[in-house]
């Protein structure tokens, strides 16, 4: 078939577009190769850690309302993705800290290992470094402050809820001394007796010689004792509501950051990789010359379509046939 292109054909056309091939890639391979030599280096520092909440039911800290205060706190991997959504968005905690400066913060929090990767590119090692410093800082004081606050509002919570302990029982106290009032004043007989610790009241109840006035007189005692208890509860954590400062340094004994892999001064920068990029220019622009040059040989092969047609005889076949010559 006439329209079927051999290897030779090919070898041929790239032949005899070897040089113009040639030139576009030398041309954009030594452009790539100037402006990525030319381009101002780039460093990068990199930081792990992770956010550690301990001691949540507070029976380490050695305060008698820490176990209401540090009951319920956020998670560590909880504090890791809310840190890494402040670099992202660039929230307060990260523009104190980073502010308008010419370098690039990222973050990766990988929530099975609940460990938090910042990342931090600048035109200078030094910076990029002191950057990365600067933001583990930020992320320990965001992960410390986040615990101070939902302290807070654990403690604002437990005081309500003592307080209304506290008014439950002294309204019970209050009903028991008046029921003790109305208590006749008379002695249980033992059948009585006998009978009330058949139907399981206690021995000291029942065998007393009064066992209604014996009952209401421990009852009143229970709750005069636990009167006694939420008083001194409700008047620990009011002591802790006005003093943040102690509710500060109780929360920071529970909340941590845990630095696994400091940054580092970087030594190399990670951009621009001249010999990749210019390879890389190399081989795209030499495949695009090829493509290229198909093209042109394609164009340059279409017939003219200015070409005049044969001018068509105006006689018959049967004419033309007998004619003669």
């Amino acid at each position: 078939m006439e329209d079927e292109i051999s290897l030779r054909d090919l070898y041929l056309m790239l032949k005899r577009q070897s040089r113009w091939i040639l030139a576009v890639t030398v041309l954009v391979t030594v452009a790539v190769f100037a402006v990525s030599s030319l381009w101002p280096p780039t460093y990068e520092s990199e930081a792990v850690a992770q956010a550690l909440v301990l001691n949540q039911d507070g029976n380490d800290l050695g305060f008698p309302a820490a176990a209401y205060v540090f009951r319920t706190l956020p998670a560590g991997p909880a504090l890791g993705v809310g840190f890494n959504k402040q670099i992202e968005t660039k929230g307060p905690y990260v523009a104190r800290v980073v502010g308008n400066a010419p370098i690039e913060a990222k973050a990766r929090f990988d929530d099975k290992k609940n460990l938090l990767t910042i990342t931090v590119r600048g035109g200078d090692p030094e910076e990029a470094w002191q950057f990365a410093l600067d933001l583990l800082s930020a992320f320990d004081d965001y992960v410390k402050d986040r615990v101070f606050q939902s302290a807070g509002a654990n403690l604002a919570g437990a005081l309500a809820q003592s307080r209304l302990k506290l008014a439950s029982v002294q309204s019970q106290i209050s009903e028991l001394e008046a029921s003790l009032d109305k208590v006749p004043r008379v002695n249980a007989g033992t059948d009585t007796q006998t009978a009330l610790e058949s139907a399981g009241v206690p021995p000291n109840v029942a065998r007393a010689s009064n066992p209604a006035l014996a009952y209401l007189g421990l009852e009143l005692a229970k709750q005069q004792a636990q009167l006694a208890n939420l008083n001194a509860e409700i008047a620990s954590l009011e002591a802790l509501a006005g003093d943040p400062a102690q509710l500060r340094r109780l929360s920071e004994q529970v909340a941590q950051v845990n630095v696994l892999s400091p940054p580092a001064v970087p030594k190399e920068p990670v951009a621009p990789r001249v010999l990749l990029n210019t390879a890389l220019a190399a081989v795209l622009t030499l495949m695009f010359a090829v493509f290229l040059a198909f093209l042109r040989e394609a164009v340059a092969a279409e017939p003219g379509v200015n070409a005049a047609p044969a001018p068509a005889s105006r006689l018959e076949p049967d004419e033309a046939a007998t004619t003669p010559k």
